[in-house]
């Protein structure tokens, strides 16, 4: 059962740094993408700002209700159609979202969806023994390195 919504940004992060399989350790089938995120990932793939990467193990959800159609619409005012997607998912069927977005966190928080993003995943791989912290460290640097914008230069502080 899905439980998990991550948006491009935290996709593209782990894709970037070969470690993709962090978020298969972690959230196994629980983890889901939507269509536009993948989309997005298509499209950097197809323009080589992201490496291809195998994400066949990662299920792809879609829209459904006119609930779902209708809150994507509005959020698609403030935010880009990966996050709109996310977040219109996790509206209707209480999911959590990965996203690095600022304005898809903010919206979230005050929405009461729970939100994490590339470093949280990053803390939990490290709480549940999947990575040494130094190697934690060095995927954040590498990541920072590639074009990410992370609040934190280590995740030391944060365990």
């Amino acid at each position: 059962m899905v439980k998990v919504v991550a948006d491009n940004t935290v996709l593209s992060n782990f894709a970037l740094t070969a470690r993709e399989d962090l978020l298969h350790k972690l959230f196994g089938d629980a983890m889901a993408a939507t269509d536009a995120v993948m989309d997005e990932l298509s499209a950097g793939e197809a323009k080589g700002i992201v490496p291809r990467r195998d994400w066949s193990w990662l299920p792809v959800l879609r829209l459904e209700s006119p609930a779902e159609r209708q809150s994507f619409e509005t959020l698609r005012e403030r935010l880009g159609r990966g996050e709109a997607s996310c977040l219109s998912l996790a509206i209707s069927r209480r999911l959590r979202v990965l996203t690095d977005d600022r304005d898809t966190r903010i919206i979230a928080h005050r929405r009461d969806i729970p939100v994490s993003g590339t470093i949280g995943v990053l803390v939990l791989a490290v709480k549940r023994g999947l990575l040494p912290l130094d190697e934690a460290n060095t995927l954040l640097s590498d990541m920072i390195e590639k074009g990410y914008y992370a609040p934190y230069h280590e995740i030391d502080a944060l365990l």
